[in-house]
C-alpha cells in the first residue's frame, strides 16, 4: 500500500495546509514509509527545506517534473568547486568576483556567468547564469540535485527596453541527456516536447505522470488543496480503484460579508463538488462542518460520499511553563493579512490597556508589506508601542506557554492550528464566535470567551468594543484564569497525535500502528 499526498506548495508563503501536512506526517511516519508527497510544481531549495523542518522526509518527496526524467535527486548535490573546474575549461574565465549570495565569473574584465549558492548548503550550486556581452541573459541552469533543467533566453525589445524572453526549458537526465522541452507559446501556454516527436499539453503531462505511479485499489490519494486546471479529470481517468480522500482546510461554503472577494461555493472545492461521485471520502475537522456539507453537497444536488472527522491538526504533547506566566499577558499568533483581522486585536487591546495598564500584547508572524506596516503604524500612532510588540516569525511551540491569554481575531478556521497550540500548552483564549474550530476550541466560560459577531451585523467599533471589554473580564478573576488554563489542558487532551492517529489508522484500514 502507498499513499500520495497531493500537493506541496511552492513559492508562495506557507499557510495551515502545510502545518497540517506536517501534523499528518508525523503520523503516517509512526506506521508506514510508503507516504510519497507531491509537487506539482517544481520546488525550489527553499521549499524542499520548509517541508524537511515540517517533519517529511527529502526521500518522501516527488516532483512530477523530475518523475518524468530518471533526475529525481531533491538534495543538493553539485558542488561549486567542483563546477569552477569545469566552466574553467569550457567557457574560460579569468577572474572570480566572490560574495555569500554568488560568484561572478569574469572575461577580460565582462561577466560571462554567475554561479549562485544554494541558501541553505553555501558550497552546493543553486543555478548559474551565462550573460553575452556582460549584461544580456542567455541561459539558466538549475540545480535540485543535479542539473533538472536549463532555461533559454533570447533577447527582446518592448516599449523601447530590452529584456530577456523566456522561449524554453530544457529538461535533463541524470546522464546530462534531454529529456523533453517545456515550450511557452505566443499565448503563454506550456505545451511538452518530448526527443521522439511526441508532444503535449500540461493536462496530459499530469496524467502521463499518473499513469506512471500505477495505482491499484491498495493505493491510497489525499488531496489537500487545488491542483493545476485538468487535474482532477487526469487524476480520476488513471487512478484506478485507488482510494481518493480530500481534506477540507477551509470553509466549504462562504455567506455574504465572510469573504470580500468570493460568495457561496468557495471556489477551491469546486471540482470536489463536480466529482463527489469519483471521491471516496471527505475529511474535514468538525462535526458542524460535516453536517453542513452533506447538506450542501445534497442542495447542489451533488453525490454525498463517507465523510469523516478527523481535526487537521493534533498535538505531541501537552505543554507546562517551568516558570510562573507573564502575567496579563496576551499573545496573537498569525500570518499579517488583513482576513486575520489582527488589526481588530490591536485596536481591542488599545482600549482595554486604557483600564487595565498591565496588560500587554506579542505579535507573532509576518505577512504582506504593506499590511504590516499599517499595523506597525496603527500601534505607534496610538502610542501603543511599549505595551504591543512585533516579535516577528517564530518557532513558537514553546512559547505559548509563556503567556496567560491567546487572541485570535480571524473570521473563520475550519480547526485554527495556532488556536490548538495555544489550548495545548494551557493558555486562556478569546476568540469570535464564527464556524468552525473556535466553537469548539474555545468554550465561553470554561477556557475563555466567545465574542458574538455577525458578518452582515456588526460594526467594526461594537465588536472592538466587545473584544476590548472581553480581555478586560478575562484579567479580572485570577483564580478563574486558572481555571480557565486547566480547562484548556483538558480540550487540548482530545487532539493528542495518539487520538488522531487512530482516526487516520481507521480511516486508512490500518490493523497495526506503533503509538
Amino acid at each position: 500500500m502507498a499513499i500520495y499526498i497531493f500537493k506541496l506548495l511552492v513559492w508562495c508563503a506557507p499557510n495551515g495546509i502545510d502545518n497540517a501536512q506536517g501534523y499528518r506526517a508525523k503520523i503516517l511516519r509512526e506506521y508506514t514509509d510508503t507516504v510519497r508527497y507531491i509537487f506539482t510544481e517544481l520546488p525550489t531549495s527553499r521549499d524542499i527545506v520548509y517541508y524537511k523542518k515540517m517533519g517529511i522526509d527529502v526521500k518522501q518527496m516527488l516532483s512530477v517534473h523530475q518523475c518524468l526524467t530518471d533526475n529525481d535527486i531533491l538534495e543538493p548535490s553539485v558542488r561549486i568547486e567542483d563546477k569552477l573546474k569545469e566552466l574553467k575549461d569550457s567557457i574560460h574565465y579569468t577572474d572570480i568576483i566572490s560574495n555569500e549570495r554568488d560568484i561572478k565569473l569574469l572575461k577580460n574584465g565582462i561577466v560571462v556567468a554567475s554561479i549562485l549558492r544554494d541558501e541553505t548548503e553555501m558550497d552546493f550550486c543553486k543555478c548559474i547564469h551565462y550573460f553575452s556581452n556582460g549584461c544580456y541573459l542567455i541561459r539558466t541552469e538549475n540545480f535540485i540535485g543535479r542539473m533538472v533543467y536549463a532555461d533559454d533566453y533570447a533577447t527582446a525589445r518592448s516599449n523601447f527596453k530590452v529584456y530577456a524572453k523566456h522561449v524554453r526549458r530544457t529538461f535533463f537526465k541524470s546522464d546530462g541527456t534531454v529529456a523533453y522541452y517545456q515550450i511557452y507559446t505566443k499565448e503563454e501556454k506550456e505545451c511538452y516536447l518530448f526527443p521522439d516527436g511526441r508532444t503535449c499539453t500540461i493536462v496530459e503531462f499530469i496524467a502521463e505522470f499518473i499513469k506512471r505511479l500505477n495505482l491499484t485499489e491498495n493505493d491510497v490519494i489525499i488531496l489537500d488543496r487545488l491542483t493545476q486546471i485538468g487535474f482532477m479529470q487526469s487524476l480520476l481517468r488513471f487512478k484506478n480503484k485507488a482510494n481518493l480522500i480530500v481534506v477540507f482546510h477551509s470553509k466549504h461554503f462562504l455567506e455574504k460579508g465572510e469573504d470580500p472577494d468570493r460568495l457561496y461555493l468557495n471556489d477551491e472545492y469546486y471540482d470536489w463538488f463536480k466529482y463527489s461521485n469519483w471521491i471516496d471520502t471527505m475529511v474535514v475537522s468538525t462535526s458542524e462542518q460535516k453536517k453542513e456539507l452533506a447538506e450542501k453537497l445534497s442542495e447542489y444536488r451533488c453525490s454525498v460520499p463517507k465523510i469523516e472527522v478527523i481535526p487537521a491538526g493534533e498535538l505531541d504533547r501537552l505543554r507546562y511553563p517551568k516558570t510562573k506566566r507573564q502575567p496579563y499577558s496576551l499573545t496573537a499568533v498569525s500570518r499579517l493579512y488583513s482576513s486575520k483581522k489582527v488589526d481588530w486585536i490591536i485596536k481591542s487591546v488599545i482600549k482595554a490597556h486604557c483600564k487595565n495598564p498591565n496588560i500587554f500584547l506579542d505579535i507573532y508572524g509576518r505577512g504582506a508589506e504593506e499590511h504590516t506596516k499599517y499595523l506597525k503604524n496603527l500601534v505607534i500612532e496610538n502610542g501603543a508601542d511599549s505595551y504591543i510588540r512585533f516579535m516577528g516569525y517564530a518557532d513558537v511551540t514553546e512559547i505559548y506557554k509563556n503567556y496567560e491569554v491567546f487572541i485570535t481575531a480571524s473570521l473563520g478556521e475550519t480547526l485554527g492550528l495556532t488556536t490548538l497550540e495555544a489550548i495545548g500548552s494551557g493558555d486562556a483564549v478569546i476568540g469570535l464566535n464564527v464556524r468552525y474550530g473556535n466553537q469548539v476550541l474555545i468554550h465561553s466560560g470554561e477556557n475563555g470567551y466567545l465574542i458574538n459577531f455577525c458578518y452582515t451585523e456588526n460594526e467594526e467599533i461594537e465588536l472592538v468594543n466587545d473584544l476590548a471589554d472581553g480581555i478586560v473580564k478575562i484579567f479580572e478573576d485570577r483564580e478563574k484564569l486558572e481555571m480557565f488554563h486547566q480547562n484548556s489542558y483538558n480540550i487540548a487532551k482530545n487532539y493528542l497525535q495518539k487520538k488522531i492517529g487512530i482516526k487516520w489508522r481507521k480511516l486508512l484500514k490500518y490493523k497495526e500502528m506503533k503509538l
